[in-house]
């Protein structure tokens, strides 16, 4: 993103880790404003202003329509959490160097245990600290676990098989059947 403001500093990179809804209290703070006290966001105007470092420390990204993910990113790495595969196949643990592989195409998550837990302790911590703030008690990722995953995948792995068996694709069948068996539940 690109911000020109008044005062801000001329060419200055900010690197920092800020959600989308970081924004709203960022211009607030540039405005002179006093952010609405429902926002969860944080303003990163230091960083625009003073070239400060103000960014988190990690930031965490879920996804419940084409599969239920949650990922977190920290440092140079990028760790995806799967929960239901959209029937896509997708390991339950990723792991990427986003430095050395920007684009996530070698996935290193087998060889380095010590940072899969260090990820898996953020998501946690960020779970514990979401739940806190939140007026319910249910996580909306395990809501729609609870549902049967994304509804694209929720009752359609007969068909999808068959589909993939006339595409001459089917070698991917018995993998789908061991992960879905409720798909198979009658």
């Amino acid at each position: 993103m690109i911000i020109r403001w008044p005062g801000m500093r001329s060419g200055h990179i900010d690197t920092g880790f800020h959600y989308h809804l970081d924004l709203a209290p960022t211009l607030a703070e540039l405005l002179n404003k006093q952010p609405c006290t429902g926002w969860d966001g944080k303003s990163y105007a230091p960083a625009l202003l003073d070239g400060r470092e103000c960014g988190r420390d990690y930031l965490v990204v879920s996804q419940c329509v084409h599969v239920c993910q949650r990922s977190v990113r920290f440092g140079d790495w990028i760790y995806i959490r799967t929960y239901h595969d959209g029937y896509h196949l997708f390991p339950e643990e990723m792991l990427y160097n986003l430095k050395n592989d920007p684009y996530e195409q070698v996935d290193i998550a087998e060889e380095n245990l010590v940072l899969r837990k260090d990820a898996v302790y953020l998501l946690n911590q960020w779970h514990d600290d979401q739940m806190k703030s939140m007026p319910f008690d249910t996580d909306p990722l395990w809501t729609v676990m609870k549902e049967g995953g994304p509804f694209h995948a929720k009752g359609h792995l007969k068909e999808y098989i068959e589909w993939l068996k006339q595409s001459e694709r089917g070698e991917a069948d018995e993998e789908l059947m061991k992960r879905h068996p409720n798909e198979f539940v009658s």
